[in-house]
């Protein structure tokens, strides 16, 4: 179809870091929207067909501007007026990181824009990200907003198509909403290669890149392309009056198609006039590729993850509306979380491993570690109005209070610390520290209600007697010992050892702590397939084969004129992968209410591997921790933890994303990332009789089937005894996300083995492993 006009959107795209510190990227931004404010005063008097527009492409920059706009405000609104200026809905470009209340902070800003400006605020813009969690689409038209415009970055993803073109996306209500899914910003620019500054250059970058259009079958008579200021600026760009210019020439020139400026508010106009029949429907999670490099700050992002299950807990308890200081701590924290999980990681050269990406990495740890504190402070001031607690008391606590903060009934065993019984005054301030509590009683089982409160006198709180049905069995044979030649010869032990749980049993062999089966009691299964490359819990170290290729480049060699056209840059590759190489220990620790077996190895790529698998009496989930002493190596490398499943083939795969269960391939949509997915709390592998699930408590990233880091799959194949992969840390990223993450990291997996899958079951199941039992001490009233 030939293109009548090209329609330009012009903004500055937000990325809180990346080409500036983040503190200099705010003040930018600032500086950006008065020179907007500028340009659109200087070309007031131009043809109105060809004055310049200017899109606010998220509204935090908009926000913090307006904190010191003074009169410029007034200005803003006369250009809102006049339509010559918009607000995206949005506060940032997202990452799946978000949960839905985060997804609903972002929208919350629209309604007082809208009231002081009288913004029609109906599209909302995202740039980069390549992709967004489902449920945002029904929240987006619960706020009013009729087009969503999507322009992915192709680096290292995949895309949705139709691309460029218009699809109706249905939401998860059912209900529909129009997408426009555009070109990666700054395209105008690229494609017509304007820091030419050359109308003949346009034409002859127009004309290859209409033949693209043709060659896919574009089906509508205009064009939608953003522009920014590149080559100079892609991201975090000023207004650009030298491409107003071209564009001005452009068009009095009488060159084709005509080019005018668009507003996102004008653009959701032009989309809004298609008929719908015109238009392709399609439903399903927008599963983004970027996300795999959260794995590259795998401890902020565990701390993000607690900060947040900490509020969620403080908000829950609370009686009585929050003094003005608490509220000022509440909103402080919570922005720092939506801060953290924008979608800039850091500093645009990470190869370089410079001064400025150093700055960059440590500004973006630091409201994931700022906002943890603070949602301790609010936690415990929250338990403390529960318990009624003075700030100083002269007597040890006399009772503790016990809170469930999930949705399910809870009979468990509980950890009292010692030091609670010992005689003196106490602080408030002593209840803030983080440091754990030190050696503690395992008293119970104690049975709490749903989100339910309980006290007990201290001196009721007994150590509880082991669990007759929590059992260890050393299934070894018993050592010998020889004589020979005067010298003293023993036998290895040879034979197993078993942990049973009313649910499972966990076979293990103690002289290296290798699993050898693990078996669900209640239906009698098999989880692990014998005689399989892998068990359970494997560590697997993955690189590139640098017999082969094994820098970056062996997966993903970046070129931007196939970018351009959206042919990938993804190249087959071949991968090393290394498994633990010997065994250092094994042991096995017991409580009143849980067996933990040990197991110590050295691994590749770091200083040792620890896990702990835990069989309780109280729970049918199995807790996985696995502990890291992680080596600083900048080399491309994954880390994997391998569940490996007795399935038949033809499996189902399912995760959560912002709180909403997802099914693999029949609830994504097409090009949306099929390799790998952010879970929010749980990830699972099932048939219709059978399947295991993995709670994803600090590190929220999986594959199913297999290892599929690689060029983008259309769907994922279903053989028997697929692997379920927890992803907890790499570096594939060659740019953005930090090189090396020394030092220690603790991931806590739980894994439950179930009959058919049940959604419901898998959400409540995901926040009670989350979520324990919290333990506060009660000061008596005085």
């Amino acid at each position: 179809m030939q293109i009548k006009e090209i329609l330009v959107l012009h903004h500055s795209h937000l990325d809180v870091g990346y080409t500036h510190s983040q503190p200099v990227v705010w003040e930018l931004h600032r500086e950006y929207i008065g020179q907007a404010l500028d340009l659109l005063e200087q070309t007031a008097g131009w043809p109105e067909a060809l004055r310049p527009k200017w899109t606010c492409e998220v509204t935090a920059p908009v926000l913090r501007w307006l904190e010191t706009a003074g009169a410029d405000a007034e200005r803003f609104h006369r250009f809102v007026a006049e339509r010559r200026l918009a607000i995206g809905a949005l506060q940032y470009n997202l990452t799946p990181l978000n949960s839905v209340d985060q997804l609903k902070r972002q929208l919350a800003p629209i309604e007082g824009l809208r009231s002081r400006f009288g913004a029609r605020i109906n599209s909302a813009l995202q740039h980069d990200v390549t992709g967004v969690p489902w449920p945002l689409a029904d929240l987006l038209l619960d706020h009013g907003v009729e087009l969503f415009i999507m322009a992915v970055n192709r680096h290292l993803g995949g895309i949705v198509t139709p691309r460029p073109g218009v699809f109706r996306w249905r939401a998860p209500s059912g209900r529909e909403l129009r997408v426009m899914n555009g070109n990666h910003y700054t395209m105008f620019d690229q494609i017509l290669l304007t820091w030419e500054r050359s109308l003949d250059a346009m034409a002859r970058g127009l004309e290859q890149y209409l033949l693209h259009l043709d060659s896919i079958g574009y089906p509508h008579d205009f064009l939608y392309l953003t522009t920014t200021a590149p080559p100079e600026m892609w991201d975090n760009a000023p207004p650009n009056p030298a491409v107003a210019k071209l564009i001005r020439q452009w068009n009095e020139a009488g060159r084709e198609p005509s080019i005018r400026y668009v507003t996102s508010e004008d653009l959701a106009e032009r989309i809004k006039a298609i008929p719908a029949a015109e238009l392709p429907l399609l439903s399903g999670d927008w599963t983004d590729y970027w996300n795999f490099g959260a794995a590259s700050t795998a401890a902020a992002v565990s701390r993000s993850r607690n900060a947040k299950r900490m509020l969620a807990t403080a908000t829950q308890l609370r009686r009585a509306p929050p003094t003005p200081a608490v509220q000022r701590v509440e909103t402080r924290a919570r922005d720092l979380l939506d801060l953290f999980d924008e979608h800039t990681w850091g500093y645009w050269d990470t190869l370089g491993q410079t001064e400025a990406g150093i700055v960059q990495d440590h500004l973006k740890a630091g409201p994931a570690v700022e906002a943890g504190e603070l949602a301790r402070y609010l936690l415990v001031d929250q338990l403390d109005a529960v318990a009624g607690n003075p700030a100083h008391s002269e007597v040890a606590p006399d009772h503790v209070v016990f809170v469930n903060p999930s949705p399910l009934p809870r009979r468990e065993y509980v950890e009292v610390p010692k030091d609670w019984r010992r005689a003196g005054p106490r602080l408030r301030a002593e209840r803030l520290k983080s440091e754990p509590s030190g050696v503690v009683d395992v008293c119970g089982p104690l049975e709490l209600p749903p989100h339910g409160v309980l006290r007990v006198p201290l001196a009721e709180l007994d150590p509880a007697a082991d669990h007759p049905g929590l059992t260890h069995e050393d299934r070894r044979a018993a050592e010998t010992v020889q004589a020979f030649n005067n010298a003293l010869l023993s036998s290895t032990r040879s034979g197993d050892a078993v942990i049973q749980s009313a649910t499972h049993r966990l076979t293990y062999d103690p002289n290296n702590g290798r699993i050898l089966g693990l078996f669900d009691m209640t239906s009698g299964w098999d989880v692990v397939p014998a005689g399989g490359e892998y068990e359970l819990f494997d560590f697997v170290r993955e690189r590139p084969d640098a017999l082969v290729d094994g820098s970056r480049n062996a997966y993903y060699e970046r070129n931007l004129d196939f970018e351009k056209v959206d042919r990938t840059c993804w190249k087959p590759w071949r991968a090393v992968r290394e498994r633990v190489t010997r065994p250092l220990g094994c042991n096995v620790t017991r409580t009143a209410g849980s067996v933990t077996l040990e197991r110590r190895f050295e691994a590749p790529g770091t200083d040792g591997l620890t896990q702990r698998i835990t069989l309780r009496a109280d729970s049918p989930v199995i807790t996985v921790t696995c502990e890291i002493d992680k080596r600083a190596c900048a080399d491309p490398e994954g880390i994997y933890f391998v569940l490996p499943l007795n399935l038949a083939a033809g499996w189902r795969c399912h995760f959560d994303t912002a709180g909403l269960p997802v099914e693999l391939d029949a609830e994504q949509l097409p090009g949306a990332c099929r390799n790998w997915f952010t879970a929010e709390s749980f990830m699972t592998i099932h048939d219709g009789e059978r399947g295991a699930t993995l709670f994803c408590l600090d590190a929220p990233l999986g594959m199913a089937g297999g290892f599929h880091f690689g060029p983008p799959l259309e769907a994922i194949p279903r053989d028997a005894d697929p692997l379920l992969l927890a992803w907890p840390m790499n570096n594939y990223w060659n740019t953005n996300f930090p090189l090396v993450q020394p030092g220690r990291h603790s991931f806590r997996y739980g894994l439950m083995t179930h009959a058919a899958f049940d959604a419901r079951r898998a959400l409540d199941e995901a926040t009670a492993f989350a979520n324990p039992i919290i333990a506060h001490p009660g000061f008596a009233q005085t």
